[in-house]
């Protein structure tokens, strides 16, 4: 029975390297900074397995299936324990990983950076596309009297340095790993993200949410439409103002007519 259930062990270790791996590029591309943290569990489990492999000598000699002098009980045992710690040591370090992740979340504050009378009094929350040459001053406008919060697919750098923001929160649109970045498949955490961020007053706010053709680019149509339609009905909810950049050029009519169908166009200013 021992033997049984040492095998099976081997086998539950064996399985849960050859899941971890067939996963692996899957899980990456969704979680990017978490690749540290699943790269070390794949390992402690392929470390783990080596060690129930050596344990597993041990639990032949003691049913009499292999001939073992002490010393070579002792050795073999001393190396699995060695590699069991070992594979303690590797999964302790890609949960700290993890942890640190975890607690590195971009906390979003609203703030207003620009005092002063809120710009367009009559534009009611909302979600409105921007199909003008240049969306910037739309939103420097807009920033007046209202706090803000930047979602782009250019650095933070960049952006502040466009708007003369320095306390407004900018998330970043990018695989890169980075305290304030998000992965554009991450559809489900940058809506929380924002709506976390609506909730936080009930002062009006302003959301300037570029980068939805590299959104659709890395997701498809359907989850990202329904991405912006769920965050439209939540800024009647919670008196937000969504600017979202749009080029008609760079999608395809239908999609561009759905969009348009759902969603005000921001009108040129005079």
């Amino acid at each position: 029975m021992s033997i049984i259930i040492a095998v099976l062990a081997e086998a539950a270790f064996i399985g849960l390297f050859l899941i971890t791996v067939g996963h692996r590029k899957r899980f990456i591309s969704h979680y990017p900074e978490l690749k540290r943290f699943y790269d070390y569990a794949m390992l402690s489990f392929f470390v783990g397995a080596l060690g129930k492999s050596v344990f597993l000598l041990l639990d032949l000699r003691s049913n009499n299936l292999i001939l073992m002098t002490p010393e070579q009980v002792d050795l073999v045992n001393s190396i699995g324990n060695l590699l069991a710690l070992l594979a303690a040591v590797i999964f302790i370090a890609g949960w700290w990983s993890l942890l640190t992740v975890l607690m590195e979340r971009y906390e979003l504050i609203p703030v207003i950076e620009f005092a002063g009378k809120e710009e367009q009094e009559s534009l009611k929350p909302g979600l409105y596309l921007c199909n003008l040459p240049n969306c910037y001053p739309v939103i420097e406008r807009l920033l007046r009297g209202r706090a803000g919060l930047i979602v782009s697919r250019h650095p933070p750098e960049v952006i502040r340095e466009h708007l003369n923001i320095e306390k407004t929160p900018v998330l970043w649109l990018t695989t890169v790993r980075d305290r304030n970045a998000v992965s554009p498949t991450r559809l489900e955490f940058l809506l929380q993200a924002m709506v976390d961020f609506m909730r936080k007053t009930d002062n009006p706010k302003i959301i300037f949410l570029d980068g939805v053709e590299y959104l659709i680019l890395e997701n498809g149509f359907a989850p990202v439409f329904k991405f912006l339609t769920t965050l439209k009905d939540y800024t009647t909810i919670y008196n937000t103002v969504v600017i979202v950049p749009i080029d008609a050029k760079s999608l395809d009519e239908k999609t561009v007519n759905l969009m348009y169908r759902e969603f005000e166009r921001m009108k040129p200013q005079p």
